[in-house]
């Protein structure tokens, strides 16, 4: 499940290639319509590449460059500005004929800079796991407050669902880089962590959303296989790992490659999103397992670290059983 350089390289290459296609027939067809409504566009457009024609003869033979240049900017700037009044006069957005880009923070290049882009990041995650995880139909526009059925409930919900808005429109400049929530099954943990992860991935950072059971079995596959080849769960810009506590626990496996994973990531600085129906703390008249109990002292310490982890309680109605 390691990211395999002729395999990702060979998967950036057709997307990238794939994404210039796509915006390639964008742009002709948003031209072709816009013509229709306005043919002036194409005649201007015609008096540019004339003109940038006529202007470069000059520069051929005109001593004068500076001066056939700064006209010539001028009248590019001219036509331009004319253009985007007639764009906006026919109910145009004035950059409707601007070059498109699936992602405007590489413009579908796959780097910035020397830097590989956070969009290819994610398409690596996506070529190694799949996809993402995420379920693009929970998100905070479609978080409805009131399945909660007591105002003590939908007050404590909204409490929670603002903080996590909070946290989305902040990352990675969080003050607590990790969030644990816990809580009975049905209170809405694994949708919660979704709009979370949706909203991040929107604003253009990687993510991955992964249950604590999968990852356990894609570790042992790789083991079985080649104990070399595991996956990489660093890469990410924000790891959620959900329903901690459905694992298998298997010794010497399930505890240190979950304590290996938080580890690095937070030693990295790079956030982590738990979910569980595990209790956090044990009260004395509690019998079954804890997150303390069940993964012991060096786990439990880092997630539940309060200085990088904010600890989030969900102790509502289950949804579930209100849907019903």
């Amino acid at each position: 499940m390691k990211i395999r350089s002729a395999v990702l390289s060979r998967a950036i290459a057709e997307e990238m290639a794939n994404r210039r296609r796509k915006m390639k027939k964008l742009e002709e067809s948003r031209y072709e319509e816009v013509c229709l409504r306005i043919p002036m566009i194409r005649e201007l457009d015609n008096d540019v590449r004339c003109m940038t024609f006529d202007f470069g003869l000059r520069l051929m033979g005109d001593s004068d460059k500076k001066g056939i240049q700064k006209t010539a900017e001028m009248f590019i700037v001219g036509q331009k500005d004319e253009k985007c009044m007639l764009l906006a006069k026919n109910g145009f957005p004035s950059d409707y004929l601007d070059k498109q880009y699936v992602c405007e923070f590489c413009h579908d290049t796959g780097r910035i800079g020397t830097d590989l882009c956070r969009c290819v990041t994610q398409l690596a995650i996506n070529t190694v796991f799949e996809d993402s995880g995420l379920d693009p139909k929970q998100s905070f526009e479609a978080f409805d407050i009131n399945l909660q059925r007591t105002p003590g409930d939908r007050n404590a919900m909204a409490k929670i669902r603002d903080a996590a808005i909070a946290y989305s429109d902040s990352f990675p400049n969080n003050e607590k880089h990790d969030l644990l929530y816990f809580g009975e099954p049905g209170v809405g943990k694994t949708f919660l962590v979704n709009c979370i992860g949706g909203r991040i991935l929107k604003r253009g950072y990687s993510v991955l959303k992964i249950s604590a059971h999968r990852l356990i079995q894609l570790t042992l596959d790789t083991l079985r296989s080649d104990p070399s080849d595991k996956p990489d769960f660093i890469l990410p810009d924000l790891l959620i790992i959900d329903d901690l506590g459905t694992e298998p626990m298997i010794q010497n496996i399930t505890i240190e490659t979950l304590l290996s994973i938080l580890c690095q990531r937070q030693d990295m600085g790079k956030s982590t999103i738990f979910s569980t129906n595990l209790e956090v703390f044990a009260t004395d008249n509690m019998s079954h397992e804890t997150i303390w109990s069940l993964y012991g002292e060096r786990f439990a310490s880092r997630l539940m670290a309060p200085r990088i982890v904010k600890i989030q309680a969900m102790h509502t109605e289950n949804v579930r059983l209100v849907q019903q």
